[in-house]
């Protein structure tokens, strides 16, 4: 809590100072505002060529939903975790085993993850929606998650990865495509008209999203955020529809030559539905297609250099109406694992895994509070690849931008927005300098037996 006290003291400080003196730099709120120009991105990306040091070919992004580093990993030996905490009295209590499936979703959104980060002090977990109940004050071992904890033990485990706000799921996935969120703050809300997907393809949506803020306008917000003033943070949104034109990853790839395609063309969760000039262009169809085709297209040998990855609804581990089985969305990524590790494109890729918020799960430790949208709670990842580190703990501060940073990084790319500019690019994950052959590094598993889910 106060190195995050601290950092919010001086972001607010600075802020001040620059409005005093007439400089409008925005270290926090405008970040939100699009990145550099697409003319700038393509000036600054180099060609897949200029880096040669390194032998990933392939990334793939995988984005589940709704779960804690705490709630999954929190037992896990040499990292970061814990097995009790604190409610909002004050009281210590243990996390309690994991359901496989948990009937009811928890508070996630935006003021949840505030109120349970509550300024840094981590208690306020029972306070989101159906806290109460204390579901969320529970975890999983390693009879619970044999696979996950079976990658953490041959890969690399962040136990530092914190979701890129304070939640829900459509503006983090918009962060895994842009590094931002357009200021956006909530899921979309429907205002009648019933279109399949919705975002660009239905003009009745909305979503709330920050207005323009100037340095003096984000440091209160800030401050109104470390204070859980959720009235006054409101006061700061406004209404609008949600499909937007700020640049975003493809955009770059597009620039450099790069091949890419996103696993998620329909649905709630598919991000680039929000992107006009990707949903209305030729790349929709091509590049953008069903997540159910991933499979068929690492068999057929068509994977392309960077992937995004939406497992779907039934797979995607997110608690709540469905009855989501954790041990049924494990298994979806034990198959997908082992394809890509009988593949040809096992030797040069690297597959990352994360959830893209912290679904209402309790975690202790306290995000940094970088700017007016977040860091939300850590959320779990796991980084596997024949040239990732063997059986590593890696305790560096990575947020969803960082995915994207290690993109840019992989393939010689500009930056989209101050987060992807600043986020560290994951390097530390991995060691080039030590041959290994690719074989010696796969991990086949066998999908398990799975409760039955009461109907």
């Amino acid at each position: 809590m106060p190195s995050r006290t601290l950092h919010l003291a001086a972001v607010i400080a600075v802020s001040l100072a620059m409005v005093a003196g007439g400089l409008i730099w925005l270290l926090s709120g405008n970040q939100e505002e699009p990145g550099p120009p697409r003319a700038d991105a393509r000036d600054g990306a180099a060609s897949k060529e200029a880096d040669a040091s390194h032998p990933i070919e392939h990334v793939i992004f995988i984005i589940k939903e709704n779960r804690t580093f705490d709630h999954y990993f929190g037992r896990y030996p040499g990292a970061d975790g814990a097995t009790e905490g604190r409610l909002s009295n004050g009281e210590m209590i243990a996390l309690n085993p994991a359901a496989d499936v948990l009937g009811h979703d928890l508070g996630h959104g935006f003021f949840d993850g505030l109120k349970a980060i509550n300024g840094g002090r981590m208690d306020g977990f029972d306070t989101v929606t159906d806290g109460f109940t204390l579901d969320g004050y529970t975890q999983f071992g390693r009879a619970g998650l044999p696979a996950y904890w079976a990658y953490a033990d041959n890969f690399v485990l962040g136990d530092r990865m914190f979701s890129s706000m304070y939640g829900p799921t459509f503006p983090e996935h918009l962060y895994t495509v842009a590094a931002q969120a357009g200021g956006v703050t909530g899921n979309k809300i429907n205002r009648g008209e019933k279109v399949p997907g919705g975002y660009c393809d239905d003009p009745s949506e909305r979503v709330d999203r920050f207005e323009k803020l100037s340095s003096r306008q984000s440091a209160m917000v800030m401050a109104a955020e470390e204070r859980v003033d959720t009235d006054r943070v409101d006061d700061f949104w406004r209404r609008d529809a949600p499909c937007f034109d700020f640049d975003v990853l493809p955009d770059l790839l597009n620039d450099a030559g790069v091949s890419w395609r996103y696993y998620g063309d329909a649905g709630f969760y598919s991000a680039l539905l929000a992107i006009r000039h990707i949903r209305f262009s030729r790349y929709w169809g091509p590049n953008v297609v069903a997540n159910e085709r991933f499979l068929s297209d690492v068999r057929n040998e068509r994977l392309q250099e960077v992937s995004w990855v939406l497992p779907g609804v039934g797979h995607d581990e997110h608690p709540g109406a469905g009855n989501h089985s954790v041990c049924e969305g494990e298994n979806w990524t034990v198959r997908h694992m082992n394809a890509l590790m009988r593949s040809k494109y096992w030797k040069n890729t690297a597959i990352v895994i994360t959830w893209d918020d912290f679904g209402g799960f309790y975690d202790h430790v306290p995000p940094p509070h970088l700017d007016v949208m977040g860091l939300g709670p850590r959320v779990p990842l796991l980084i596997i690849s024949p040239w990732a580190k063997q059986g590593r703990v890696d305790h560096t501060t990575w947020e969803f931008s960082s995915v994207l940073k290690m993109i840019e990084t992989l393939f010689g790319l500009g930056s989209l927005t101050e987060r992807d500019r600043r986020a560290d690019d994951m390097m530390s994950a991995f060691d080039f300098d030590r041959p290994t052959k690719s074989k010696d590094r796969r991990l086949i598993l066998e999908p398990r037996d799975c409760p039955p889910i009461a109907p």
